[in-house]
């Protein structure tokens, strides 16, 4: 198996808890060599944990060493930058959803795919789930057949599924840094609402459509394709309320079929629920994820059909306690390698990112 020397970019709640961690343990697969991020702090301590021989503040100095590949974990806003100079550099990517807070800056990542030729995966860790995956082959074969797919999130944030793991939070980085990403993101955000945006959109928009929803939009686009069918590019409705901790988008299937999502950050209870159900002529097919920082805690799938005469039966399936970030990574190998294609690719996180800042404009209109 050829080994591919990577660099994670950005070691903060996502990287350290996932990336570093899944790149570290696979290393038949991986060379973890490098590591980029703004925190002294975050990058002695992740080095140190991890055996990482190089370290940087500043990204540039990371794609002078040789590295074939990054794994970009950063702030949203610097993604499609990050994403573009590191494709440029001939390297492979693999970037944290969203792949951009606008349509034009998936555009620049996939113009930049495409003069290079290198592999640029999307982080939709979900859709690399075992459970997903067994999800699909209960679909009806024709979408026309689903008649609703409904997604019910509740989030409190991630304090309570993250506090056991080893964490060093960047509290030193440099003057100025955050409120640039601040304004990075502000400008972003504002760009494709085509809007200006008050702080309950801009908490709705960074945190409910686009940080969150994004993951179930990806996961409904999987399987509506897998039923040979497509989302639109448009929501035909949303709703942002609870002063932005809560948000909603509605849109219409071939065939008649209707997508529901609704997304309640609820700090309150340090539960994480959510919950995909496929209402079809004769089945339903439910994905009950865990909080996704949560290791070796297999999703949940069922399957509801009916028996002889009146009877209900319920099958549940424990799929795997394989972990979908891993399996996020080695699909991310085989890509790099040129072993298989990119799974999830930069045209659905273009489609995924106009949806959603549609549903956000509609929102506020």
């Amino acid at each position: 198996m050829k080994k591919l020397r990577v660099g994670l970019v950005g070691a903060g709640l996502v990287g350290q808890a996932e990336h570093a961690y899944y790149l570290w343990d696979d290393p038949s697969r991986f060379d973890f060599a490098g590591l980029a991020d703004a925190s002294a702090a975050v990058r002695s301590a992740v080095a140190a944990r991890y055996g990482v021989r190089s370290v940087y503040a500043d990204f540039d100095e990371l794609l002078t060493t040789g590295v074939e590949a990054v794994v970009i974990a950063a702030p949203d806003a610097f993604h499609p930058a990050l994403a573009v100079k590191a494709i440029d550099a001939g390297l492979h990517v693999l970037c944290e959803k969203p792949l951009a807070l606008t349509v034009a800056g998936c555009d620049e990542i996939a113009a930049a795919r495409d003069r290079t030729g290198r592999a640029v995966q999307v982080a939709y860790m979900k859709r690399h789930d075992p459970a997903y995956k067994q999800a699909l082959t209960h679909l009806p074969a024709r979408i026309e057949a689903v008649k609703l797919i409904s997604v019910e999130v509740n989030d409190p944030d991630h304090e309570p599924f993250v506090a056991h793991l080893p964490m060093t939070w960047p509290s030193d980085l440099p003057a100025g840094l955050r409120e640039k990403a601040r304004k990075l993101t502000f400008e972003q955000l504002c760009a494709g609402a085509k809007a200006e945006l008050g702080e309950s959109a801009l908490r709705a928009a960074g945190n409910g459509f686009l940080s969150a929803l994004v993951h179930d939009v990806a996961v409904v686009r999987g399987m509506v394709a897998h039923m040979g069918s497509e989302l639109p590019e448009e929501a035909s409705q949303a709703a942002i309320f609870d002063d932005g901790r809560g948000v909603q988008l509605g849109f219409g299937l071939p065939g008649g079929g209707q997508v529901t999502m609704t997304h309640l950050n609820l700090p309150g209870v340090p539960d994480y629920t959510e919950r995909i159900s496929v209402y079809c002529d004769d089945r339903i097919v439910e994905l009950v994820f865990p909080s996704p920082y949560l290791r070796h805690f297999p999703t949940q799938l069922r399957v509801r059909r009916a028996g002889n005469r009146h009877a209900l039966v319920t099958i549940d399936y424990r799929v795997s306690f394989e972990e979908a970030f891993r399996e996020q990574l080695r699909a991310f190998h085989s890509a790099a390698v040129g072993e298989a294609p990119v799974q999830t690719t930069v045209e659905e996180a273009r489609s995924d990112v106009a949806l959603l800042t549609s549903a956000l404009a509609r929102a506020i209109a």
